[in-house]
């Protein structure tokens, strides 16, 4: 299994639709096996897949099923445990063919958290790094079951982000195609580089200190003590924008174009040091999802992927062109995303 992280600390760039439709994608038309953590508190893709109708099961003072809040509990109460429960949500319960670990608002709580064990970490702290490393702990539990975890998480630079991308062995940065986006991109690679020079003093102190079950504390625990093998940037794709019909083809209007062409050169300037090994610069951008406009909130209403929305999901009209546009749009995404994590033969 390979985890990706999608990342951006921007929001409002489209970045919970293009992990849930490519997650959809991928399982319906390329025969992945593909679960979903949503460690968003705003839990947006929790929303986009499950029925209104369901909600109740997860949330509120009648909430019966587990949410990623849940394999937290001992964390928020100071432990270092994660805890184990089996997946939620299983394919069977959603149209997008998932599985899910449903989010939960209550995980700007954990941030806090993550962001305490941050700061213990640095005096090499069993319990700290325990913490950090939750997500490997989870990953041992569901390794053998799926051939990818998709993560979503919110726009931040925060702790909770840090922890998921630590892990991850890929991350992705879905952008929107306007200047604060551009101006964010390096941030996001300044951000990650200074937290692994963290980690990596961190955890030279902590072998210093404990020379006799290093190895044995390392291998119990799951902890990332080779940062070379994770948090590799595998792309972007870059989406919201308005598109023209020219005689050569589709193009963005003049007003994203102008910005759209500055992203790929600032891109490899900030990002490319991080990307995994044997991925070309040029094969860095993933895809185009330009507006497809009222079928995205269709999609969310019907809990339907945007690729397979019919009549019965209430497509009228022109928006059936705009559903084989997207159907373009993601396959290529499905494409250049399989070929970056290097799965592109099977």
């Amino acid at each position: 299994m390979k985890t990706i992280t999608f990342f951006n600390n921007k929001g409002g760039v489209g970045k919970t639709t293009t992990i849930v439709n490519l997650a959809g994608y991928l399982v319906k038309q390329k025969g992945k096996k593909v679960l979903v953590l949503d460690l968003d508190p705003q839990s947006n893709s929790t929303q986009a897949v499950l029925p209104e109708d369901k909600w109740n099961e997860f949330y509120g003072k009648d909430a019966n099923r587990k949410s990623i809040y849940s394999y937290f509990n001992k964390i928020e109460e100071g432990d270092s445990e994660f805890l184990k429960f089996d997946v939620p949500v299983n394919p069977s319960e959603n149209n997008y063919g998932i599985s899910l670990i449903p989010g939960h608002p209550k995980m700007s709580i954990i941030d806090d958290a993550m962001g305490k064990s941050w700061n213990e970490l640095k005096g090499a702290s069993k319990g700290a790094f325990r913490i950090q490393n939750w997500l490997n702990q989870l990953i041992n539990q569901v390794q053998d079951k799926f051939d990818y975890m998709f993560i979503d998480v919110g726009p931040s630079l925060g702790s909770l982000n840090r922890s998921a991308l630590l892990n991850s062995d890929f991350f992705v940065t879905p952008m929107a195609s306007d200047v604060f986006s551009l101006l964010g991109i390096s941030n996001i690679g300044e951000w990650i580089s200074s937290w692994q020079k963290i980690y990596q003093v961190a955890l030279t102190s902590f072998e210093a200190s404990n020379l006799d079950n290093v190895q044995h504390f390392y291998e119990a625990n799951y902890i990332n003590c080779d940062l070379s093998k994770t948090t590799k940037y595998i792309g972007y794709s870059i989406q919201q924008y308005s598109k023209r019909k020219f005689k050569d083809g589709d193009r963005p209007t003049q007003a994203y174009e102008n910005v759209i062409k500055e992203f790929h050169s600032e891109i490899v300037k900030t990002l490319s040091s991080l990307a995994r090994d044997g991925i070309d610069e040029d094969n860095l951008k993933l895809g185009d999802i330009p507006y497809v406009y009222s079928i995205i909130p269709l999609s969310q209403t019907s809990k339907t992927p945007i690729f397979e929305l019919t009549y019965a999901s209430g497509l009228r009209g022109n928006q059936t062109s705009s559903v084989e546009d997207y159907n373009k749009y993601i396959n290529v995404l499905a494409v250049n995303f399989l070929r970056n994590v290097g799965d592109a033969d099977e």
